[in-house]
């Protein structure tokens, strides 16, 4: 199963949230080899920008670390003009992300911010308590 995984997902592992404990067991879940988490090139770029504050050389060590065991999907021009496509929606940067899980052939989106990817995700969308809750539940 490929799992795509939004950036605040890997937000939550990298700060105490309120989803921090669902964030570190997906993360772990993924490190064991129980699917393929896949993360988008955007995402690290993301990060890198929230935590601009941070000093560049933790800055650099965090992203290194997240990204271990993570398929970091490509985004392309096709994705950029189909999402460009879509006027209509309200959080491009949301809608770049699922461009990019569909041309990679994920299964699911985790993300736990549902709210903005309902307007267009086809894909089962999930938050991370709820696919953790499937995950288990299907084992």
């Amino acid at each position: 199963m490929k799992v795509f995984l939004d950036t605040n997902i890997f937000m939550d592992l990298s700060e105490e949230r309120e989803y921090s404990m669902q964030g570190r067991m997906i993360y772990e879940l993924a490190q064991n080899g129980r699917f393929e988490a896949c993360a988008s090139y955007l995402t690290f770029a993301n990060i890198n920008y929230i935590k601009r504050d941070m000093p560049r050389l933790e800055r650099y060590s965090l992203i290194r670390q997240l990204r271990q065991g993570v398929t970091v999907l490509p985004c392309d021009a096709a994705q950029l003009d189909t999402a460009l496509n879509h006027e209509d929606v309200r959080d491009f940067e949301d809608l770049l992300q699922y461009q990019c899980a569909v041309a990679a052939g994920c299964d699911v989106v985790v993300t736990n911010n549902t709210r903005d990817y309902r307007e267009f995700c086809q894909l089962p969308l999930m938050t991370s308590r709820d696919f953790l809750l499937q995950f288990f539940r299907n084992q």
